[in-house]
């Protein structure tokens, strides 16, 4: 039944998806990095770490369906995007950071210097057997953990404050800040996560009566803006306090800024307890990640849902022991290539595209320039890296975009409706 809470209801909800712990450690280096230009640097990171996500939701309830996300550029691109995507979000990345995150932050910090691998295949024969045997004691520990972590975020943003770390000084890096942030929203991973969830939400909406695609847009956007509000307001507060860290000249890793914070605001019970909280957090994450790779797998291939699910928590183990740093840095040029292609499906499905040369000249051009992005800043050819570096806004990081308009305008104009939607 539709209830005039409904929004609110949903917006907790979205909130609820996109914030996980792993989105903690973020926010407070980006705003140690960048200083006293700590504003220009939130406004990238709200953009690909709120409003892309929240686009993505809005995107999906256009189309309904993963399988019709990108098919216009071909049935073969699409389930090529989607394998990758849900790798990423699975063993490559997404649920190795889960375990690494809670070792860095909660055992390591409150138990000592036990040894990861040992520490990662414990967390992950408990996600195997909860993944099989899905238990009510992790939906409540979900439900009621969000709060929980509020709660000791907001005292430690607020006490922080007013304490004050310090002035918020020169940025340390020498990249452009906006673009630093917007380069660190990536690292949440909530956008490439949106297209997935999306079909949670629309079927959520569907069970309560929201059963027409305008009263599904029109409850994403009222749901959606009040959820960024409130991951603004967590996010923005960490940006500041790593700003004010700034002028303290502290050198800490991601996972150690924010447990100096809760040490510093609420002493050894601020670690203890955000430590905890946040290593819960990252175990229903993990349980719901594995969950979706088994699905999506298990239903392509011929290998079971407890061969995948066996197979995801091994490789998830020994990646999640190489820890945190390491599995951030491999997934800089992964998700270099993965968002601008998905910048340019939740556009196109957005706008509600029908061209399928539009989606493939775009696609494509985008996907390129990513793929050359990548090549020239691994320094395998300076005369590559040289031509690269001539492009528009590659010095910021969106070489693909400029051109990517360009195609999408040409393809749009001189070859609308001579291709018809490639069915493979």
């Amino acid at each position: 039944m539709k209830n005039k809470n409904d929004v609110l209801v949903f917006g907790l909800a979205i909130f609820a998806m996109f914030f996980g712990a792993g989105n903690l450690i973020f926010p407070p280096e980006i705003g140690l990095m960048t200083g006293k230009e700590w504003l220009a640097a939130s406004a990238g990171f709200f953009l690909t770490g709120i409003c892309l996500p929240v686009c993505g939701l809005l995107a999906f309830s256009r189309v309904t369906d993963i399988n019709k996300f990108g098919n216009k550029v071909s049935n073969k691109f699409n389930t090529g995007y989607f394998t990758l995507l849900i790798l990423s979000i699975g063993p490559m990345l997404g649920v190795p950071r889960t375990a690494a995150t809670a070792y860095e932050m909660g055992i390591a910090p409150n138990f000592g210097d036990i040894n990861p691998l040992l520490v990662s295949s414990i967390y992950f024969t408990v996600v195997y057997i909860l993944v099989m045997k899905p238990s009510k004691l992790m939906n409540n520990i979900g439900k009621y953990l969000t709060p929980i972590i509020l709660t000791i975020l907001a005292v430690i943003i607020l006490k922080g404050s007013f304490m004050g770390f310090g002035v918020p000084g020169n940025k340390i890096i020498d990249q452009n800040s906006f673009s630093y942030g917007f380069f660190g929203g990536y690292q949440t991973m909530d956008a490439i996560t949106s297209v997935i969830l999306g079909a949670i939400i629309i079927k959520g909406l569907k069970a309560n009566g929201y059963v027409r695609e305008t009263e599904q847009r029109t409850m994403i956007v009222k749901s959606g803006l009040l959820a960024g509000l409130g991951m603004a307001l967590v996010y923005g507060g960490l940006l500041y306090l790593g700003a004010m860290a700034n002028g303290n000249g502290l050198s800490l890793s991601r996972s150690e800024l924010i447990m100096y914070f809760a040490q510093t605001t609420m002493g050894s019970l601020g670690i203890a307890a955000l430590g905890m909280c946040v290593t819960a957090a990252c175990l229903t994450t993990s349980i719901a990640l594995v969950a979706i790779v088994a699905d999506f797998f298990s239903e392509r291939t011929k290998l079971s849902y407890r061969t995948i699910t066996t197979i995801t928590c091994v490789i998830s183990a020994v990646l999640a022991a190489t820890g945190l740093g390491f599995i951030i840095d491999i997934a800089v040029p992964i998700l270099t290539i993965l968002y601008p292609v998905t910048i340019i499906l939740i556009a196109l499905n957005i706008l509600k595209i029908d061209n399928p040369n539009i989606f493939k000249g775009s696609i494509y051009t985008g996907l390129s320039f990513s793929i050359l992005e990548v090549i020239s800043k691994a320094g395998i050819s300076d005369n590559l890296t040289g031509a690269f570096n001539l492009l528009p806004f590659s010095s910021e990081g969106f070489a693909w975009l400029l051109p990517t308009l360009l195609i999408s305008i040409f393809t749009g104009t001189l070859l609308k409706g001579h291709t018809k939607i490639a069915v493979e």
